[in-house]
């Protein structure tokens, strides 16, 4: 009895203790984890895993009298390199030619929770404590965001209590399948990583990948889009086999192409299939095929596509 007794004392306090860290303002805590992504000098090993794969990688990053500097690389297999020096971020991978974009973040296998802003976030997803964890042996705080619609996923994430750092996130589907998950598995923050500036700052960086000059202007967009989303960029591909117009789109979190080009085979019809988090969808009208590439639902897309009207 007294065992029994002991057991629920100590059930109460730990609840009691969750329940007041869960009382905190859950957008003011991921207000401080987007802060803490680019003003700390730290280093994370974490695995990047969805239903068909799994990749190990290392992410430093360092700021420098307020220059942020970073480096991705693969862990396992050929390596691959990503470094960030101030607003350029530059590519160098094996049998392919290096190059540089303009960027202010390493993009490539991080959760765009990591640079998103919290007040566009809030204004189309729901931040809902849930309570206290553990990951990478230290203790988080664990929140839901569960978008307004039935339109987009929802994310599980896991703030580190101390540091703020995001330690892990799930994007998971209406169902709650677990679609794409970043994991830190070790963690270290400290002066020492110092040394990175110097290493990018040594290095000969690709040339930048410019916007072709002069480009036609697209004369289509889509007539829905689910509330919050906006056009990013937009481009024009040409060569002599085909002409294909694309349009970028983002709400923060989530994100999709649509790509607008010449069909192989008229009216073929529509073609859908998903991987992992990314929902690919076609539809032919005449001679043209209209596709989505992103991190939506199927129906989502759909509707995306059969709302676009070609002039």
């Amino acid at each position: 009895m007294l065992k029994i007794f002991s057991f629920l004392t100590a059930l109460v306090i730990f609840s009691t203790s969750t329940f007041a860290q869960e009382t905190l303002d859950p957008k003011q805590l991921l207000e401080k984890m987007v802060s803490a992504q680019n003003t700390l000098n730290y280093e994370i090993s974490f695995v990047k895993t969805t239903p068909t794969n799994m990749e190990s990688l290392r992410y430093r990053h360092i700021n420098q009298e307020g220059k942020n500097y970073s480096q991705l690389i693969t862990l396992d297999g050929v390596q691959q390199e990503i470094v960030q020096r101030e607003n350029l971020v530059s590519y160098f991978q094996p049998n392919t030619q290096a190059f540089s974009l303009k960027s202010g973040h390493i993009v490539d296998n991080l959760p765009a929770l990591m640079r998103t802003n919290v007040d566009k976030l809030s204004e189309n997803y729901d931040i809902v404590p849930f309570g206290r964890n553990r990951v990478a042996d230290r203790i988080v705080q664990t929140l839901r965001i569960l978008p307004k619609d039935d339109f987009r996923y929802q994310y599980l994430i896991f703030i580190d209590e101390q540091n703020h750092l995001l330690l892990r996130s799930d994007m998971l589907d209406r169902e709650g399948n677990l679609l794409d998950q970043f994991r830190v598995v070790n963690l270290y923050i400290g002066d020492e990583l110092s040394g990175l500036s110097n290493y990018i700052n040594s290095l000969v960086l690709p040339p930048l990948l410019t916007e072709p000059e002069n480009q036609q202007k697209q004369n289509w967009k889509p007539d829905w889009l689910p509330q919050g989303f906006k056009l990013i960029s937009q481009s024009i591909e040409q060569d002599d086999n085909n002409h294909i117009e694309s349009q970028f789109y983002s709400d923060g979190l989530f994100s999709f192409t649509v790509y607008v080009s010449n069909s192989i085979i008229a009216d073929e019809g529509e073609n859908s299939w998903k991987q992992g988090a990314t929902t690919f969808y076609s539809e032919t009208r005449g001679d043209k095929e209209l596709t989505f590439i992103g991190q939506l639902p199927i129906f989502s897309a759909k509707r995306i596509i059969q709302d676009i009207q070609i002039k």
